[in-house]
């Protein structure tokens, strides 16, 4: 069966993933997987319970009583719920369960603006995004919660972009989600310049890359899907569109190359991450 993989670390921060991972679970009939990973330098080893050294196994113990716990709440119930602890270097540790075959995504909890919360840090993150290839759903605290209803997915003509088409409609097939392809253009960023050319016509070069991209989303959109093009800064765009929509979702595409989810638009998908009140989908570039 395959399975959605949860990591937490026994905050309420960490278990704000958990809704979004028992949606998908239920929606994709899957298993659910919590994963705790701790190492020496967590508070863990300095609790009460724990004794004045304590071994390892016995933090595995405690571990895996919380998830016993976690496992056990209404919220889970009607899914099969799986749990591992592990004790290592967290972004090693959660990347090798994450990266399990049977995996069909992870769902983690993110800071916002400070980055991504203790063993979901930015180096954890930054990690996983270069290393595995499914997809990450990355949730804000207080964030939108279940149903999606409708799911925005990001497209800027790249390759990479193009790949969070494939996954983005399989979650909305199985959540039953209308999907949403938006192509934002940005005509003075994308206008060829050289200093000894003529002026050119910026009106008439803005309608041909606007053209371009409606061609271009048209060529991309299937039947039922929602395509349309809006001109401006992508970041500001792509959050102003899910929020009047009302996406549930948010999906887009990374190349996963130094630093937490820079991809064809640059550092926007970073910026959509931390930005936006709703989960972000990221699909890495090398995502089978």
């Amino acid at each position: 069966m395959p399975r959605i993989v949860v990591p937490l670390d026994k905050s309420e921060l960490a278990e704000d993933a958990l809704v979004w991972g028992a949606y998908f679970a239920r929606s994709f009939g899957d298993s659910l997987h919590l994963v705790s990973v701790w190492d020496r330098d967590d508070a863990m080893w300095e609790e009460p319970a724990s004794s004045p050294e304590p071994s390892a196994e016995r933090i595995a113990t405690q571990v895996d009583s919380y998830l016993v716990e976690v496992a056990g709440r209404d919220s889970l119930s009607g899914i099969t719920v799986t749990r591992e602890v592990r004790i290592g270097r967290p972004a090693d540790q959660v990347a090798e369960i994450a990266a399990q075959p049977d995996t069909r995504m992870a769902v983690l909890t993110s800071h916002g603006r400070s980055g991504l919360k203790r063993f979901i840090q930015g180096s954890v993150a930054d990690h996983l995004v270069r290393t595995l290839t499914i997809p990450l759903c990355i949730v804000r605290p207080n964030a939108t919660k279940p149903p999606i209803g409708r799911m925005l997915v990001t497209l800027d003509g790249s390759e990479t972009s193009e790949k969070a088409l494939g996954p983005a409609r399989e979650v909305a097939a199985a959540t039953g989600s209308e999907l949403h392809l938006l192509r934002v253009a940005n005509p003075l960023a994308e206008m060829p310049y050289t200093a000894l050319a003529p002026a050119p016509d910026l009106g008439e070069l803005s309608k041909q890359i606007i053209d371009a991209a409606n061609e271009y989303l048209a060529a991309a959109a299937r039947k039922g899907e929602h395509a349309e093009v809006r001109a401006g800064r992508p970041l500001d765009i792509i959050l102003d569109y899910a929020r009047e929509k009302e996406c549930g979702l948010i999906a887009m595409g990374t190349h996963g190359r130094g630093g937490v989810l820079r991809l064809a638009l640059g550092s926007t998908t970073d910026a959509v991450v931390r930005g936006a009140d709703r989960p972000v989908l990221v699909i890495p570039a090398h995502h089978k």
